[in-house]
């Protein structure tokens, strides 16, 4: 989109627009859906700059999209037959229904059904809820444009053969797919928060939507959930600290090195709303435990001030919930600070041999700093070596070299 009015639009518009038409005409109709969207904005681009902005450019994207889904459903009447009261409803809809909270809710339902695998589940979302293209996509999975589109195709496909209703699940129904959409979510905040490789630190673009996405969640009756609440807070929490994380080389900046004043505190605010409206959940998960240890960090006055007992306490709990590796290591460090290091140390080294953590830069990296602060230099310098031998962004791997430099 070269018309910045326009690019912005279709951001913001054309999932709206997507979750309209779906309701209109079904989830087994996503790729003519898309093609009419994508049609609607081309012909804005064609037509504003001479015509002018329309007074509600929306409603003119959306009938402009259903006009366009009616010509195409027309034209391939003989090959995908259509009921006439979708057709009805097709054209005269109105337009101004777009918007509706509850269509955007049940095509992220839609995208992230469980048949379908989560990486694949979190790129359909953004494609059809988040307006991202083929590219956009490719770069935030470290792949390439024509590998995203045949797995977009494939999902599409599984849609299709499923005969999806369009509709928030309700009961049994949502408790056992609201976790796997909270999984999708969690995992595009994660994929923009801090990227596996290449040359930025973040995909600011993608935590944006994620947030979005939780808080969408946490605006409708039926998904605002305690677990939705924890997500919500834990994404604001971390995202408020966005500005803080690189400098203007765009160089990584630890916590422990960050200026709180950048912070957004007016989103850490919304983190501490949400999560205590998580607290109206009776069971406590482990979006609610990792939502508490973020608010540790958000509530702290300045690094030396972090309540490093109550993070040893929420992480020995994460870890009966959720005992992975990166959990695991997360817990020792924060040991490492509430103990010293030598206790943080001792729980880092009862990972050694965990295959996950093998090729984990950070598990490598938080030992090599251990070992720097018992002075043990010989063996941080061979724990940064591995750290930098394993796969990180550019921003990571300048940070590290600076401290292996550092290490003599």
């Amino acid at each position: 989109m070269t018309n910045p009015l326009v690019g912005d639009l279709f951001r913001r518009e054309s999932g709206r627009i997507s979750a309209w038409l779906v309701r209109l005409l079904g989830p087994s109709r996503l790729d003519l859906i898309e093609d009419a969207v994508q049609d609607a904005f081309g012909a804005a681009l064609a037509q504003w700059p001479f015509g002018g902005v329309p007074d509600r450019p929306a409603a003119w994207l959306a009938v402009a999209a259903r006009n366009k889904a009616f010509d195409r459903l027309k034209r391939d009447l003989r090959h995908d037959p259509f009921d006439e009261t979708d057709a009805w409803r097709l054209g005269f809809s109105d337009p101004e229904e777009a918007g509706r909270l509850d269509d955007t809710l049940a095509l992220m339902f839609v995208a992230c059904h469980p048949a379908l695998q989560l990486e694949d589940q979190t790129m359909l979302t953004l494609q059809t809820v988040c307006g991202f293209g083929p590219k956009e996509i490719a770069r935030a999975y470290l792949s390439t444009a024509e590998a995203v589109t045949q797995r977009l195709v494939r999902a599409k496909r599984k849609i299709r053969e499923l005969e999806l209703t369009f509709e928030i699940p309700e009961g049994a129904q949502l408790a056992t797919r609201l976790p796997g959409l909270l999984d999708s979510i969690y995992l595009l905040f994660n994929n923009g928060y801090t990227a596996s490789e290449g040359e930025p630190l973040m995909a600011s673009e993608l935590c944006a939507e994620a947030l979005r996405l939780a808080t969408l969640l946490t605006e409708h009756p039926t998904t605002s959930t305690g677990e939705t609440q924890a997500l919500a807070a834990l994404i604001c929490f971390h995202h408020a600290r966005a500005p803080a994380r690189t400098g203007d080389s765009g160089g990584l900046i630890l916590l422990a090195d960050q200026d709180r004043g950048s912070w957004d505190h007016a989103l850490i605010a919304r983190g501490f709303g949400h999560l205590q409206s998580a607290t109206s959940s009776v069971t406590v998960t482990a979006l609610h435990l990792e939502a508490g240890i973020a608010s540790v960090h958000a509530a702290a006055p300045s690094f030396d001030k972090t309540d490093w007992h109550a993070l040893t306490h929420f992480y020995n709990r994460l870890i009966e919930l959720k005992p992975t590796p990166v959990v695991q290591l997360n817990a020792a460090i924060a040991c490492a600070y509430a103990d010293g290091p030598e206790a943080g140390l001792a729980r880092i080294d009862s990972l050694d041999g965990t295959r996950k953590l093998a090729g984990y830069a950070l598990y490598h990296a938080a030992r090599g700093d251990l070992l720097l602060r018992l002075a043990r230099n010989s063996d941080a310098r061979e724990a940064l070596r591995r750290a930098l031998s394993c796969p990180v962004n550019e921003a990571e791997r300048e940070y590290l070299a600076r401290k292996l430099g550092a290490c003599v």
